[in-house]
């Protein structure tokens, strides 16, 4: 897989004009900054502690304490899936050629076989590698309770795209695409099936899927974190929280405000809850702390996204008077 490699950058607001100009070179003060904040999207994970807690692709959630893979990649196992206008061969599945034998179908669909976990589970995440640019596979999931897909199965879906959360990277010189996706919105289940939809602009070449795999687990039932401490330059008034979060059923998610020795500031924060009350001067550096349950260790609460949002002091600019 290629790296991706996310730069994280620290904005700073202090202003030093030289003889009394601003960065510019002329005599207008300096444009003001409006507020700041702070945000920890997971992709590498910002936490001061944890405990029993997994970071996974943009996603904070319970630690698994199993966790197996799914490959599928042989003839054999593709060829008892269904198709139109795609067909099993050399290990891959492929858009086939059409009723002529001239030219390859511009399009057609792969449905997999059931893969059967062995009880309820939580689907973590799914890689894939085809041939050709992003455009030429594309590809759903499906989940349920029974061995054969009933009304009681979920419907094709696509995984929740967030943050870092889906991405494909075609490389060269292979000329492949390499896709993986979070499965975060894939419902827990025993079973999962995947639907490959493929398309072609070019009747002379087809499209081959090589590979596809899953990988599952289930959770431990509690777990904690600690972001980092925030301590905000120019500090004038706290603001407020910023959360992006998912709680399934059976599952509990409580974000507190806290000081660095851990006193409750605000206990179960929300998106946007208020953080006026507290007194800058008494409490210029503070932090978020999550406590996640679970009562069915296929599911887990998680974070996308958690931060802080302050005012800071606007510097003023007095341009010197001349002699």
């Amino acid at each position: 897989m290629p790296i991706i490699v996310v730069l994280l950058g620290v904005i700073s607001t202090s202003y030093s004009p030289a003889n009394g100009q601003n960065a510019q070179g002329d005599d207008k003060p300096p444009e003001v900054i409006q507020g700041g904040s702070w945000k920890d999207d997971f992709w590498q994970g910002k936490l001061e502690q944890s405990e029993n807690i997994d970071v996974q692709l943009s996603f904070l959630l319970l630690k698994y304490t199993e966790q197996l893979h799914w490959k599928q990649t042989w003839k054999e196992h593709f060829a008892e899936g269904e198709f139109w206008q795609t067909e099993a061969i050399s290990d891959s599945v492929r858009l086939a050629w059409d009723e002529d034998g001239q030219e390859f179908y511009s399009a057609g669909i792969y449905t997999s076989t059931v893969f059967y976990a062995g009880r309820a589970v939580d689907w973590v995440f799914s890689e894939w590698k085809y041939s050709g640019t992003p455009e030429g596979v594309f590809i759903q999931f499906r989940t349920g309770e029974t061995q054969n897909p009933d009304d009681g199965w979920s419907g094709w879906m696509v995984p929740r795209m967030g943050n870092f959360e889906y991405l494909c990277a075609y490389t060269l010189p292979s000329g492949n695409t390499d896709c993986f996706t979070n499965l975060n919105g894939i419902n827990s289940s025993p079973y999962i099936q995947y639907r490959a939809s493929f398309k072609s602009d070019h009747p002379s070449t087809t499209v081959e899927l090589y590979d596809i795999d899953f990988l599952y687990g289930i959770h431990c039932l509690s777990g904690s974190a600690l972001s980092i401490p925030i301590p905000p330059a120019d500090l004038r008034e706290w603001e407020s929280v910023l959360i992006s979060s998912t709680v399934p059923a059976d599952t509990t998610l409580v974000i507190d405000v806290v000081t660095t020795d851990g006193t409750v500031l605000i206990p179960d924060a929300m998106n946007g809850t208020s953080l006026k009350g507290i007194d800058p001067h008494d409490h210029p550096v503070i932090q978020l702390r999550a406590s996640l349950t679970t009562t069915d260790a296929s599911v887990s609460p998680g974070i996308d996204v958690w931060g802080l949002k302050w005012i800071i002091w606007h510097r003023q600019f007095i341009p010197i008077a001349g002699r």
